[in-house]
C-alpha cells in the first residue's frame, strides 16, 4: 500500500497503520502477517505503546505504507487528535445517514451483538469492521480510522491530541455595483479637499461628479492610460 495524498501531514503512524489495515480490508491480525509484522507488535504500534521499535520492524512499515524510515519515526512522535467516542460518533452517523441498527447489520453483515457493544463503547471494530462501516454509511476511510484510534487511545489512558480548530467559512464579496465602486475610484485619484484647485479644475470636478458612475471609471481609466504613456 502506498500513502494516501489526500491524507493530511499530521496524521500519526497508529492512524496510518489501522487506515492501511482498513485499506486492504484486513483484521489487524491479518494485516499484520501480510506486511510480515508480529500481530502483537503491529497492535502496539496501533495503541501508540511502541518504545524502541526494531529498525527491521520501522523498514517493514515504511514499506507498507510508502515512506522513508525517518516519516515512519516522525509519525510515530505525532498524538492522534482527539475525537468523540466511537459509540457516540457511530450513532450520530447513522442518525445523519437514516440507518436503523437493523439495516446497519444487514448491510454491512456485522451481527447485532458487535454493532450493540460498538454503540455503547463495549467494544471497538477492527479494521475490517471498520472498512465495511465507512463503505456503507459513505464516510472517509480515514476518518474511521482516526476516530477509532482516537477512542483506543482514551480507553487505554494515553494522551490525546487537542482537535484543532475548524477554520471559519470566508463569506464570498458581495458584488459591487459601478456606483458603489465610484468612491474608491475618486478616492485614489482625487483631492480629499478643493480648497487648493482653481476654479476651472473645481468645474472640472463638479462636472465629473455629474457622470455616469461607469463614465467616471471609463474617464479615470483613460487618465491612468495616458500618465502611463508619458
Amino acid at each position: 500500500m502506498t500513502m494516501d495524498g489526500a491524507v493530511p501531514e499530521r496524521t500519526p503512524l497508529s492512524v496510518l497503520l489501522f487506515h492501511a489495515a482498513m485499506s486492504n480490508h484486513k483484521s489487524i491480525s491479518d494485516f499484520a502477517r501480510q506486511i510480515d509484522i508480529g500481530a502483537i507488535s503491529l497492535r502496539q504500534f496501533i495503541e501508540g505503546n511502541t518504545q524502541r521499535p526494531r529498525q527491521k520492524t520501522l523498514e517493514l512499515i515504511g514499506g507498507a505504507l510508502g515512506m522513508p524510515v525517518e516519516e515512519v519515526r516522525r509519525r510515530m512522535s505525532l498524538s492522534p487528535e482527539a475525537a468523540p467516542p466511537f459509540g457516540e460518533w457511530l450513532q450520530a452517523k447513522m442518525t445523519a445517514s437514516d440507518f436503523s441498527r437493523a439495516r446497519l447489520t444487514r448491510e454491512t453483515k456485522i451481527s447485532d451483538g458487535a454493532l450493540r457493544n460498538y454503540l455503547s463503547g463495549r467494544t471497538l471494530p477492527d479494521s475490517d469492521q471498520a472498512q465495511k462501516l465507512a463503505e456503507v454509511l459513505d464516510v472517509p476511510p480515514i476518518e474511521v480510522a482516526r476516530v477509532v484510534i482516537a477512542s483506543t487511545i482514551a480507553q487505554n489512558g494515553g494522551a490525546v491530541a487537542p482537535a484543532e480548530p475548524q477554520a471559519p467559512p470566508q463569506a464570498a464579496p458581495e458584488a459591487s455595483s459601478p456606483a458603489a465602486e465610484a468612491p474608491t475610484t475618486a478616492a485614489l485619484s482625487l483631492p480629499a479637499t478643493t480648497a487648493t484647485m482653481t476654479p476651472d479644475e473645481t468645474t472640472l470636478l463638479s462636472l465629473w461628479r455629474q457622470l455616469h458612475p461607469q463614465g467616471r471609471r471609463a474617464t479615470f481609466n483613460y487618465i491612468a492610460m495616458l500618465l502611463a504613456e508619458r
